[in-house]
């Protein structure tokens, strides 16, 4: 038997809490060619924003591949941080695709991790890299996502995670200093609540607090931007970022044994990569008493491609066995 595959041309679409940006790709050795971004929750529903622009197009596409910022449920999802909700057939049947597909948006980026260029890649840490080891991509933006890539010969595995509601507490003085106000107002503090848009914000709001500095009201966008002015409390608020961005990632290194290493992804970390201090980062990226051995064999990239998502989806739409998506309890048809 066959195995399963895409009819081309294929919608790919990259589905975040702010923003949806739209991709087509004639056939599997073409580039996907971007066709729209338009923001989350700007129509009803994600059909009729897909319409929107599909009506506009030369040629509808006959298969879609769509990668959404929250959990799955086979083909179904539901944005974590905005009101659209997907079903694969239902959206299949209103735009009349022959076959789609549900991924969570860190899988499309740890689908990417198999077909970036070297220059779509910073690297923090240069680490001791295995080819076939486990690799993992993580980031911040509007929340907080991570997802592994585990290959083995010409098949590989892509695993969605949850990581972005773990848990997180201080582990240095600093740290306790600002925490009381982090969790103020929360049940219970994650990651997501640190690192991403809103975190930023909410570190801001702590490290001027507890420091003594008039606070104002600023965006994750004004606090990088004066933070790269020398805003002294937008610095800081940079820097313990940073260290917990090192931190996290470190931790989730340990947890997928990412021997093929970690890659940085999303908005934030390119636009506030001037103002990391890298031998910081790496201390805290490694720094995991007892196991430091290991944790410096972990290398650390920050993705600074922007079309990294769509580069992954389009990998996914040439070849679906490649990530184990030849799977017919997630794929759908009109």
């Amino acid at each position: 038997m066959r195995p399963p595959s895409i009819s081309y041309p294929v919608l790919l679409a990259d589905i975040g809490g702010t923003n949806c940006r739209l991709s087509m790709v004639a056939d599997p050795e073409s580039p996907h060619h971007s066709v729209a971004r338009i923001g989350t929750g700007s129509f009803a529903t994600p059909e009729a924003a897909f319409e929107s622009v599909i009506a506009e197009l030369p040629e509808r596409p006959r298969s879609a591949i769509l990668a959404v910022a929250g959990p799955l449920d086979g083909r179904r999802a539901q944005l974590t941080n905005a009101s659209w909700d997907f079903d694969g057939p239902r959206i299949a049947e209103a735009l009349k695709f022959n076959q789609g597909l549900l991924v969570n948006d860190f899988e499309a980026l740890a689908a990417s991790l198999a077909v970036l260029n070297p220059t779509d890649v910073e690297s923090l840490v240069e680490g001791e890299p295995e080819p076939e080891g486990v690799k993992l991509v993580l980031g911040p933006g509007t929340g907080f996502g991570a997802s592994a890539l585990l290959t083995r010969g010409e098949r590989g595995f892509l695993i969605p995670t949850e990581a972005g509601h773990i848990g997180i507490g201080p582990e240095d003085p600093a740290e306790h200093r600002i925490w009381p106000a982090l969790t103020a107002g929360l049940p219970r503090l994650t990651v997501e609540h640190l690192l991403s848009g809103d975190g930023l914000v909410r570190l801001h709001r702590a490290v001027a607090t507890t420091s003594g500095m008039a606070e104002a009201d600023v965006s994750a966008a004004d606090i990088s931007r004066l933070a790269l002015d020398g805003n002294p409390a937008a610095l800081m608020t940079v820097v313990c970022f940073w260290r917990l961005l090192a931190r996290v990632a470190g931790d989730l290194a340990l947890a997928f044994k990412a021997t093929g290493g970690v890659f940085i992804a999303g908005g934030i970390a390119p636009k506030l990569l001037p103002l990391a201090d890298r031998p910081t980062v790496k201390a805290v990226f490694a720094g995991k008493p007892p196991m430091e051995d290991l944790a410096a064999r972990f290398a650390l990239h920050i993705i600074t491609a922007q079309d990294a998502a769509e580069q992954g989806l389009a990998a996914i739409a040439a070849n679906l066995p490649r990530f184990g998506l030849d799977d017919p309890k997630r794929l759908w048809f009109g």
